[in-house]
């Protein structure tokens, strides 16, 4: 799944990306740097500590998202 965010940082928007299928986690940060991550475990660990909420124009669509990753990655 890719999923884009839109900051208080940037007007063009952040891409996270969690495509299990094919081994692909990383990010686009508001700065445009990048992260690439080797398992959901990390990216999710990532997003938690370099973003919050408050970072993002729709703070309830991040928290839906993260929960949705999180979801993904803990085994039911």
């Amino acid at each position: 799944m890719e999923y884009e965010f839109m900051t208080t940082e940037c007007a063009l928007p952040c891409l996270v990306v969690s495509d299990e299928d094919n081994g692909r986690y990383m990010i686009q940060n508001f700065d445009r740097s990048g992260e690439v991550f080797n398992s959901k475990e990390e990216l999710v660990t990532w997003m938690e500590t370099f973003w919050s909420r408050d970072l993002m124009l729709e703070p309830e669509r991040y928290d839906e998202v993260l929960q949705e990753i999180k979801e993904s990655v803990l085994p039911v």
